[in-house]
């Protein structure tokens, strides 16, 4: 039995300790059986924070899916270091998904499944094409989804199973704004990010509802770099994409990326 808790001591959100609990079990039944397992889909933040548990394990192998090379959310599939990487199948399904889809969101398209009792784990990455949208979810829930996806928003949709060949993932829309602020602290970027002021910049991480890349924070002074994805729980996420100039009064400018 693996003690878990060696592995887990420095991680400090509940929330990932959770899941790094789940994929321990998971290395260890890889380990008692010789088998292949799957997680289900980690974001970027929580696969980092399982590398760092899986390289400690020199008898087993892994790799990431997610439907695409630049996917958001993937699965880790974890097998014994003498099996082949391309001998260990995919554990995710493309679903198409077509329809009156024009006045639909990301948001639209999670609540719907999320209603129909599938945990948000199962799921990968929401795609919006110009034409259709993709669903990347878990296999072991796919035929569930065919067969009871039926409306998102308050559109009736139609929903088949696509190969993905032929498929891009496609560039991220964004509104790109300039914006002065006093320093990189997480607390002043997220006053010009938001527009919001410095004390509600101050209770928003104190509450946990902000993320820098993924992780969650409670520093208020902590300071940003360029290429840093910052989330505000019900406010959306911007990218810090540049930094510039100085002004005359000491600010400095920044290039914020809106992700729509």
């Amino acid at each position: 039995m693996l003690d878990k808790d060696i592995f887990l001591n420095h991680i400090n959100d509940n929330e990932v300790v959770f899941k790094m609990r789940r994929l321990l079990d998971l290395i260890q039944a890889s380990k008692k059986n010789h088998s292949t397992v799957e997680s289900d889909f980690f974001d970027p933040y929580e696969r980092k924070t399982a590398v760092s548990i899986l390289n400690r394990f020199q008898d087993l192998s892994y790799r990431f899916d997610g439907g695409f090379e630049e996917a958001e959310r993937k699965c880790i599939m974890i097998f014994p270091e003498y099996m082949q990487e391309e001998d260990v199948q995919s554990p995710v399904a493309y679903l198409k998904i077509e329809g009156q889809l024009e006045n639909l969101s990301h948001k639209d398209y999670l609540g719907a499944v999320l209603g129909l009792g599938v945990t948000r784990e199962k799921i990968g990455d929401i795609i919006l094409y110009d034409d259709f949208t993709l669903m990347i979810v878990k296999k072991e829930i796919r035929d569930y989804i065919l067969l009871n996806f039926e409306k998102a928003g308050k559109q009736n949709i139609s929903i088949t199973e696509t190969d993905g060949d032929g498929l891009e993932y496609p560039e991220l829309d964004f509104i790109e704004v300039s914006k002065f602020v006093a320093s990189l602290r997480l607390d002043s970027y997220l006053s010009a990010a938001y527009n919001i002021s410095r004390s509600e910049s101050r209770a928003l991480i104190k509450s946990e509802d902000v993320k820098v890349n993924w992780g969650k924070t409670s520093k208020s002074d902590h300071v940003l770099e360029v290429g840093d994805v910052v989330s505000v729980r019900g406010k959306g996420r911007t990218v810090l994409h540049e930094t510039g100039g100085i002004s005359k009064k000491g600010r400095l400018n920044l290039k914020i990326r809106k992700l729509i």
